[in-house]
């Protein structure tokens, strides 16, 4: 989580929806697996509510949300992308190394995912890196060959060195 601690109003959203998170899930319930329903489902609901909060630019609140979804993850598929939307929540509120951080963990967790090194390598710009940058674009780009947003930022990050 962030280093400064969340502001009232943002800490009062994310213990208002983690409370109604765990009062809306089933206790004791199953989801296929045999996991525990309560936790996907405060998991997945903590990453909606993670995506809803980005999009209105609460970046703060996101990370703090995305946070607790890692917390609860017990779906190891799913933890990558808890790590992406952590990591683009922090790019977001300009905190470049943790940012780098989330998405190098999504490139540990999946080397062929090619949003894990799209988010490293946006970091690594950000953080004024640009031939780390180049190449975690490059190994994004040889997982996905075809996706133009990481061929356009290869490319970009190129013109800076």
């Amino acid at each position: 989580m962030s280093d400064a601690p969340l502001s009232p109003e943002s800490q009062k959203f994310v213990d208002d929806f983690i409370s109604s998170a765990k009062s809306q899930s089933s206790p004791g319930g199953t989801v296929d697996g045999g996991t525990a329903a309560s936790d996907v489902n405060t998991a997945l609901g903590a990453k909606q509510a993670g995506n809803a909060a980005y999009k209105a630019g609460r970046y703060e609140v996101a990370v703090a949300l995305y946070s607790k979804a890692i917390e609860l993850c017990v779906d190891e598929s799913q933890r990558k992308v808890y790590y992406s939307n952590r990591a683009a929540a922090h790019f977001g509120l300009k905190s470049f190394a943790k940012s780098r951080a989330d998405a190098s963990t999504c490139t540990t967790l999946d080397d062929q995912w090619e949003k894990g090194w799209y988010r490293k390598g946006l970091a690594e710009e950000g953080l004024e890196l640009y031939r780390e940058a180049e190449e975690s674009f490059r190994k994004g780009v040889d997982c996905a060959p075809r996706d133009e947003a990481l061929q356009r930022a290869l490319q970009e990050v190129k013109m800076m060195i």
